[in-house]
């Protein structure tokens, strides 16, 4: 369904109630139902500003359109947040702030409001707005970024250097423990690497660093680490900043 027609759908659910306490009650049961935020979300920098409430909204993006949580103290302004959720839940970023939802003042929210939580039902609208223009932003930036094989191979090599062997204070790549890096043209990259030992106690430890350093390179899509003591590792594969780093120069 659009923005639109889940708009008309609330409309058409509001208009079987004449008294707007049957209203608030509706809006309630609403916030009721809403399923709730998980705890580790209901942090700090998910709380929308403005409300005299406090309200968590977390958004994700999943195959291009976002989908929010969200929870509040007060049962009334749950309930709100619940209808805005509704209505943009599952849309692109660019359907979401293109949208001029006018729900709101047709079921007569807006108008039988206090002042405070006029203001927090404000918030929320923008706080959904800004989601959408982060997401839209990111999203921008990610296709501009068009990296060269050559370009993703340096940033790979950049980030192996940002991971310490535990026991030695050299980077696994100086350090020759980085046997082959492949780019693909749709920036996959693929590492074989070893250890200085094969019973090195950290080895899943290190391994774990660089697939995480490498995955956050920029121009990266996908990493695979296939680890190997064939040959074993020697000093002779260091580098020769590496040797010099340890004395052995």
């Amino acid at each position: 369904m659009t923005i639109k027609e889940i708009e008309d759908q609330i409309v058409e659910e509001f208009s079987v109630f004449e008294d707007w306490m049957d209203k608030y009650q509706y809006i309630i049961d609403l916030g009721k139902a809403m399923p709730v935020i998980a705890e580790e979300k209901k942090k700090d920098e998910n709380l929308i500003k403005g409300c005299q409430s406090r309200v968590w909204l977390d958004c994700r993006q999943e195959e291009g359109k976002l989908y929010f949580t969200a929870d509040s103290d007060a049962i009334i302004t749950k309930g709100i947040i619940s209808l805005l959720i509704r209505v943009y839940d599952g849309h692109t970023p660019q359907e979401i702030i293109d949208s001029e939802i006018d729900f709101i003042d047709k079921i007569g929210l807006r108008q039988n409001l206090s002042p405070t939580r006029a203001n927090g039902l404000v918030s929320m609208l923008k706080q959904i707005k800004l989601y959408a223009l982060a997401f839209k932003e990111k999203e921008e930036q990610k296709s501009a970024a068009k990296y060269s094989v050559e370009e993703i191979q340096k940033n790979v090599i950049r980030a192996l250097k940002q991971v310490f062997d535990p026991e030695i204070p050299v980077n696994v790549y100086d350090l020759g423990l980085i046997y082959e890096v492949k780019v693909g043209e749709d920036g996959s990259v693929f590492i074989k690497m070893t250890m200085t030992s094969p019973t090195c106690p950290m080895a899943e430890d290190v391994v774990n660093d660089v697939n995480n350093a490498v995955s956050d390179a920029p121009g990266v899509n996908g990493v695979q680490i296939e680890l190997t003591f064939e040959p074993e590792w020697d000093e002779s594969r260091m580098s020769d900043e590496a040797k010099l780093e340890l004395g052995l120069m």
